[in-house]
């Protein structure tokens, strides 16, 4: 789910993130979230090729906007070896904490048309569980299932894509 974020709104950020994969060949995109960990995130990329996709919150306002503006300056892929962001990469903010976290993407486009059935999406990590958005848990990993009949699925399920995003090696990394 998207919002804005420190004061800069939708459109600007993917703009500049667009900006930064063709610069660099790549973006790196902060998440907060329990539900996309690096190491989940990393080990179902490996299986199969995995895409973002950006959609609108349920209601307008419905995405707290992020209010934390600290740069990341390193990425590591398991905790331990830690590299610079690449020369060249635009800022990457949010709230950089021991437990702060980005995708890493190749592509991304805004130029979408339609919208996403949430419906059809269980929870990776949980896969008998539908996709269930929440405050500080807006970013899964999910998987195509039918939950149509799940009781505890979301009452809101359609919802407009923003942007799609190609998730590059190494998929999601630790920041600092």
């Amino acid at each position: 789910m998207m919002g804005d974020h420190a004061g800069e709104g939708v459109d600007a950020i993917f703009h500049r993130k667009v900006a930064d994969i063709k610069r660099t060949e790549k973006t790196f995109w902060v998440i907060k979230s329990s539900k996309a960990r690096p190491a989940q995130v990393q080990s179902l990329c490996k299986k199969t090729p995995a895409y973002t996709i950006f959609v609108e919150p349920a209601t307008r306002g419905g995405a707290r906007p992020t209010t934390r503006e600290d740069a990341a300056k390193e990425y590591s892929e398991n905790g331990q070896v830690w590299h610079r962001l690449p020369e060249g990469i635009g800022p990457v903010t949010g709230k950089i904490d021991a437990s702060a976290a980005a995708l890493v993407f190749d592509m991304m486009t805004t130029v979408v048309n339609g919208t996403l059935d949430l419906w059809d999406y269980g929870d990776f990590s949980d896969i008998q569980k539908p996709l269930k958005f929440m405050l500080g848990c807006s970013t899964f990993c999910a998987i195509r299932k039918k939950m149509t009949p799940h009781p505890e699925r979301m009452i809101s399920r359609y919802r407009g894509i923003l942007a799609v995003a190609r998730l590059a090696e190494p998929y999601c990394v630790w920041l600092r």
